[in-house]
């Protein structure tokens, strides 16, 4: 009998090992996948399609082989339940398909939501994408005028089927001691072909 139970014991043990592995090893892609839809998003293409306010005057675009783009990423994950605690506002978007909504409400309202405590991770996996690379401001120095994105993010929830997630994101674009640009919101994302990708905001 006692034999039996050690069995059991260590089947359960091996389960919830491998669950918790598989959920930790999900957060990583999904870190690596949105960190990079991200900075493609909301800087690169910005940088490479500037607004044009004159039609006499013609915008230079930067050749994005010469680029060379610095992004700092935390290896510190908050508790996204205690961010909607003090952040209830970033959790209100609505400007979703509604299939889309009822899964990002569903996550937002899970126990596994509730549940997801502090954690680090090792960013030196993190693969970002050129013409980004990992600077490391504690080691390297910037030169006069460069500046350098930095990148922060809450635990990643997502639903049973890894369909489907929900995270904060802190996004700056620092300089030497200050940052000068930079805001922080809840990201719903999906995965579509194999990756992360950001449903909304938009």
């Amino acid at each position: 009998m006692k034999t039996v139970l050690k069995i059991i014991l260590v089947i359960f043990i091996s389960i919830s090992l491998f669950s918790c592995n598989k959920y930790e090893e999900e957060e990583l892609k999904a870190i690596q996948d949105i960190s990079n839809n991200y900075l493609d998003k909301n800087d690169l293409q910005k940088m490479l399609n500037p607004p044009n306010f004159s039609d006499e005057i013609e915008i230079e675009k930067p050749d994005i082989n010469k680029l060379n783009l610095k992004v700092y990423i935390s290896d510190e994950l908050r508790p996204i339940m205690q961010i909607k605690e003090d952040n209830e506002w970033m959790f209100k978007n609505n400007n979703m398909s509604k299939k889309d909504s009822v899964a990002y409400f569903n996550l937002v309202n899970s126990e596994k939501f509730k549940s997801l405590e502090y954690r680090t991770f090792d960013k030196k996996k993190i693969k970002f994408i050129k013409p980004y690379h990992y600077f490391d401001y504690s080691k390297q120095k910037l030169k006069d005028g460069e500046n350098y994105n930095y990148l922060s993010f809450s635990r990643f929830c997502f639903d049973e089927d890894y369909n489907f997630g929900v995270t904060v994101i802190d996004y700056h674009v620092s300089s030497n001691g200050y940052s000068f640009m930079g805001y922080n919101m809840s990201l719903f994302i999906k995965k579509i072909d194999g990756k992360w990708k950001i449903i909304a905001p938009k």
